[in-house]
């Protein structure tokens, strides 16, 4: 899909619900967190693992109009910006525009919701391999089953593409070196407890059947015979006369997520989180890393 296309349809119908939906609402969120990641090169051998923390900004937004007694749609978007400390050209901005319909069935606050959500994501990396769109497709059905319990799942599409990448990026170590051109699948639940304080409990498994994007020192045998494309990598320093490079790799992972959120008052919470993703490739190939997370949401309005 055309970012051109998709902005303007996005636009369009924001203009018709301002115009034609009397009760629609609006959202405007503040998020601030700051995260500690032991390997975001998502890297095989020790030697090429590195760790950093990163501070992230975001100001989320949107309307929810209703189309029928059953039917919502929200109109969203998001601008960010994510601060690495000590990798800074891993850092980038993002800015997100997104649509979703939810679907009610029945009345009551323990009614299932469908929600079918479509988002474009454009990340200005500021590594040039690392720019790239995203677009994504997420399915999911939200049942609550008492006060306390709430249950989701879901299944979800993800388009990348790279912006950096071609033949007139081509790189003496290969002619295919669009590192971010892949699609992949994904399968998610969660379950979440509220206590009677109003701190939440949340937990989470996701299955991505797609791709990684490992960096190593070169050569790395291991990585080359398995790579559907590779490009140097200039997110981290290399030593002299050397090269990394990041490499895209078939791969399965696994990712669980716990997270613990308190009330800071009303309008504003905290959420403190842990998670660990586990990733396979072919070849014996196998990745892990974990991160803690520290986030405060705002709501403005």
């Amino acid at each position: 899909m055309q970012v051109k296309g998709l902005t303007l349809l996005l636009s369009s119908t924001m203009l018709l619900g301002s115009t034609a939906f009397a009760q629609s609402n609006d959202f405007l969120e503040l998020r601030l967190s700051t995260q500690h990641d032991d390997n975001i090169s998502r890297a095989l051998l020790a030697s090429d693992r590195y760790s950093d923390n990163q501070l992230s900004l975001a100001l989320s937004g949107g309307r929810m109009m209703p189309l029928r007694s059953a039917d919502s749609l929200t109109l969203f978007g998001e601008i960010g910006r994510r601060q690495f400390q000590h990798y800074d050209r891993l850092s980038s901005s993002t800015l997100t525009l997104g649509a979703s319909l939810q679907h009610k069935f029945g009345l009551g606050a323990y009614a299932p919701v469908l929600s079918n959500s479509l988002s474009w994501t454009l990340d200005d990396s500021q590594t040039a391999v690392r720019e790239r769109q995203l677009l994504n497709w997420d399915i999911s059905l939200r049942k609550r089953l008492s006060v306390a319990w709430d249950f989701s799942a879901g299944i979800g599409y993800e388009r990348s593409e790279g912006s950096k990448d071609g033949a007139r990026y081509a790189s003496m170590y290969s002619p295919d070196n669009d590192i971010f051109d892949f699609e992949q699948g994904s399968l998610f639940v969660s379950a979440d407890y509220t206590f009677a304080s109003d701190h939440a409990l949340s937990a989470s498994y996701t299955y991505v059947d797609g791709n990684t994007v490992s960096s190593a020192l070169a050569p790395n045998p291991a990585l080359l015979g398995i790579s559907r494309a590779l490009t140097p990598d200039g997110a981290y320093p290399s030593p002299p006369w050397r090269t990394i490079v990041a490499y895209t790799l078939a791969s399965k992972a696994h990712l669980f997520a716990l997270n613990w959120s308190l009330p800071l008052g009303q309008n504003s919470s905290l959420t403190a989180g842990y998670s660990r993703q586990q990733i396979n490739a072919r070849r014996g190939v196998d990745y892990s890393n974990d991160s803690l997370s520290l986030t405060l949401l705002h709501i403005l309005k």
